[in-house]
């Protein structure tokens, strides 16, 4: 048995990134991001065209973890509602979600590949992987 969600107030500061404030019920959510994170000690502003399947992290398969056999439960819910005062969130960011409501399935992934550049490398003894 579904039940209704009935919230009062939502406060949400910022929803940036491919990210989504869902209400009511959905049968199918899928959310992807793949991003660059630089950091660089001196600023360099510019156009950067940074191909991602340069890097393996943007390109393996996801482990999805074999999920237990679906044990049958029965459920009896009094009341028809779910009913929440207030939801208060800082941030949504990097495809994730913010639903109010039921959903049957869904598939979300963030992929982000950090990268910081120094003017001088701070760590002499390990050698640079990527550039």
């Amino acid at each position: 048995m579904y039940r209704t969600s009935a919230v009062d107030e939502v406060i949400l500061n910022s929803l940036a990134s491919s990210s989504i404030l869902q209400t009511g019920d959905t049968e199918k959510i899928q959310c992807f991001s793949a991003a660059l994170a630089i950091q660089r000690e001196r600023t360099d502003f510019g156009r950067f065209d940074i191909p991602l399947n340069k890097y393996d992290i943007f390109s393996q398969p996801v482990v999805v973890p074999v999920c237990p056999s679906v044990q049958i439960k029965k459920t009896f819910n009094a009341c028809p509602f779910i009913r929440v005062g207030k939801i208060d969130i800082l941030g949504v960011s990097s495809s994730a979600l913010l639903h109010i409501g039921s959903v049957n399935e869904m598939t979300l992934q963030s992929r982000v590949k950090h990268i910081r550049n120094f003017l001088k490398n701070p760590y002499p003894e390990i050698e640079e992987e990527e550039s």
